[in-house]
């Protein structure tokens, strides 16, 4: 089993935050371009939670709460 660091150790426990993943997408690695990006949606909804997948399709289904009723929505582009 692994430990815990001392500072995740003290976040766990301070239960005064939401946990929320950070994702950086960089087009460059090490000089190579990796992919090019397309704009499938332009949406004015505020920031709350969300998903997102590729199925094998090729399709992109996006999932989202919306803060104002807590509803669940989703989409297929």
């Amino acid at each position: 089993m692994r430990t815990l660091s001392d500072s995740l150790l003290s976040a766990q426990r301070s239960g005064a935050s939401l946990p929320y993943v950070k994702v950086e997408i960089v087009a460059k690695v090490g000089g190579v371009t990796r992919l090019d990006w397309e704009r499938l949606y332009q949406g004015g909804e505020p920031d709350f939670f969300h998903a997102a997948t590729l199925p094998g399709d090729g399709s992109l289904i996006r999932l989202r709460v919306d803060p104002a009723d807590n509803k669940l929505y989703w989409q297929k582009v």
